[in-house]
């Protein structure tokens, strides 16, 4: 076995696993939607703090934003995706926007 199959079998594997990745995140966020967006970590805890307060489980999806010129204050404008279980979505919006 040369060294150029070698390193196809390499890019092969890691081609594989990426999919796998892939596909596990897309599976494990079918029974999950996006029930707020918030821009900064300020708005994001305060948000997590009511879904916790009201025993709400919940997944968060950070989009990777590599466009931002400003490093040092890149906490303010970080946009983070709130999710939660199908069946809570009614009852986390209340405890999303009740003061």
């Amino acid at each position: 076995m040369g060294l150029r199959s070698v390193k196809y079998i390499i890019f092969g594997i890691l081609i594989f696993a990426i999919g796998c990745v892939v596909t596990v995140k897309l599976i494990s966020y079918k029974y999950w939607t996006c029930i707020y967006t918030a821009f900064g970590s300020d708005n994001y805890f305060k948000v997590i703090a009511k879904l916790e307060n009201e025993g709400i489980p919940f997944k968060t999806k950070t989009p990777m934003n590599l466009d931002s010129k400003d490093f040092q204050n890149r906490h303010k404008t970080t946009q983070y995706d709130v999710f939660v279980k199908k069946e809570y979505e009614q009852i986390a919006q209340r405890a999303v926007h009740k003061n």
